[in-house]
């Protein structure tokens, strides 16, 4: 889709007009259509209440226009822009209307960020995933431009940044709505090499004997039951060749499909268990929108990628098995086994990659949804300078985050009679699931700076909703941007 920025349209020819307006202040807008204005203000149909939408149909220089006035609310900010945008370009979308202008002009204490949010918003809500439907979904917008009075460079760079944002949280939800039969451990070790072809971002595979040599025994373990071979996918920017003693590790769990194992999901759970990769996803595209943004700042990405299925040659309940740190770890529940690959992926970061800081994103656990919903994801840290930055990229993303705590005395639960620690809290009756999930990786981390992002709860949606498609939502993509972003600035 085409962005652009503009000081005016009406000498173009456009099929929509968006017009967000804040509360109380529609009699003090200008437009192409003033009559129809006046009625509106007349009637009292349309107060500019937070995501009112009033659609009505002009005809300008013989051509059909749908205008859509957006209610903001009497404080808008960047968040509300990005949903009440959202929800109205879900229905521009929906109505094939190929070029749409937002209106800003008019818009008091209009600013950079919110101009993002709302190009964003008309990437998000634009996204379609229907390759293998007989009839593909009808065409949306393929043109939108942002009127702005102000044009200083600060917008510009704005609208850049919700371009690599949007475009990034796109290709993640790709990667996450292919079917599992499509999208294994292979593929997506090649999708990432795409990806990130003709960037600064040098991408690595290794296959089972290679991460057997480099001794990656636990992520081995988890894939063993599966005839897909695993793949260690490790992606390295460096952005800021200056200090190479500064990396950023980013380590997204990589389960292309889970059926729990020997401790088997129920129908209802496996159906969309090819999402259990959304935080592979998320490292792998938003290193392609710190590239393309040029960010100062060396990263390194890494994605653990397997598949957890049932089989005689699968890993069991009662095993222990060897982990790269030396730990051994008994294994009680086989699918708690997205934290036994992210407690090799840290080891191998801390030891070979060189990292001082890192950001882990998994779907890991179905109790997070229990206690934050399906919009908000849960953040563990043991760090709160590192966490600092990834709240503030929650905040310039409108990714939500709510930190929870690393509660020493819930790691009691993980006490093994066998082995260093259990991989999960199964038999227990204590509760506190994500924590306990928390603690396991954080067993591992040891005193490396660290932020644990649990997305079990936001990472897939079962309906249509403004910015929200059906299927992966790449959750965690501009959050990660976001946060690349603001330590950059320092």
């Amino acid at each position: 889709m085409k962005l652009d920025l503009c000081i005016g349209y009406e000498q173009r020819a456009w099929d929509g007009v968006v017009v967000p307006v804040r509360e109380g202040t529609l009699n003090r807008l200008r437009l192409p259509c003033d009559g129809e204005l006046q009625a509106i203000c007349g009637q009292g149909a349309f107060s500019g209440r937070r995501d009112e939408v009033y659609r009505f149909t002009t005809l300008q220089a013989g051509r059909i226009v749908q205008y859509f006035l957006l209610g903001l609310g009497p404080v808008p900010d960047p968040e509300t822009m990005l949903h009440s945008c959202g929800t109205v370009y879900r229905q521009c979308h929906g109505l094939s209307l190929s070029r749409v202008v937002t209106d800003l002009r008019g818009l008091e204490g209009m600013t950079p960020p919110m101009l993002q949010k709302a190009a964003e918003a008309m990437l998000l809500s634009g996204y379609r995933f229907d390759k293998y439907k007989s009839s593909p979904d009808p065409a949306g917008v393929s043109e939108a431009a942002f009127c702005c009075a102000c044009q200083e460079e600060a917008f510009r760079q704005a609208l850049d940044q919700a371009a690599a944002g949007g475009e990034a949280a796109c290709l993640a939800r790709d990667l996450i709505n292919e079917p599992p039969t499509v999208m294994t451990p292979e593929k997506l070790a090649e999708a990432a090499g795409k990806i990130l072809a003709d960037t600064p971002v040098q991408v690595r595979v290794y296959g089972r004997e290679e991460i057997r040599q480099l001794g990656l025994t636990a992520f081995l373990e988890v894939g063993k039951g599966s005839i897909q071979e695993p793949k260690l996918i490790v992606m390295t920017y460096n952005g800021d060749p200056g200090r190479p003693e500064r990396r950023l590790g980013l380590i997204g769990k990589g389960l292309t499909y889970d059926s729990g194992g020997y401790s088997l999901q129920s129908s209802e759970f496996m159906e969309t268990m090819q999402h259990d990769m959304s935080g592979g996803a998320a490292v792998i595209c938003a290193l392609w929108a710190a590239q393309a943004r040029g960010l100062a700042l060396n990263v390194t990405g890494i994605v653990a990628a397997c598949e957890n299925k049932l089989s005689a040659t699968a890993y069991v309940p009662g095993d222990v098995i060897h982990s790269m740190s030396g730990r051994y770890i008994e294994v009680n529940n086989t699918d708690a086994e997205g934290r036994i690959t992210l407690a090799d992926a840290v080891t191998y970061a801390k030891q070979c990659c060189g990292v001082d800081r890192i950001i882990d994103i998994a779907t890991l656990t179905d109790g997070i949804q229990t206690a934050l919903g399906d919009r908000r994801c849960g953040l563990f840290t043991n760090d709160h300078t590192l966490s600092a930055y990834v709240e503030a990229g929650a905040t310039a993303s409108c990714e939500r985050v709510w930190e929870l705590p690393c509660d020493e005395n819930l790691r009691r639960v993980l006490d093994s009679r066998v082995a260093h620690l259990k991989n999960s809290a199964m038999g227990s009756s204590v509760g506190g699931y994500a924590t306990v999930g928390a603690m396991f990786v954080k067993e591992f981390v040891e005193d490396t700076p660290w932020v644990h992002l649990d997305i079990g709860g936001t990472a897939w949606s079962r309906s249509c909703e403004g910015i929200y498609a059906k299927g992966g939502i790449g959750f965690g993509t501009r959050l990660l941007f976001e946060t690349m972003c603001e330590m950059e600035k320092g």
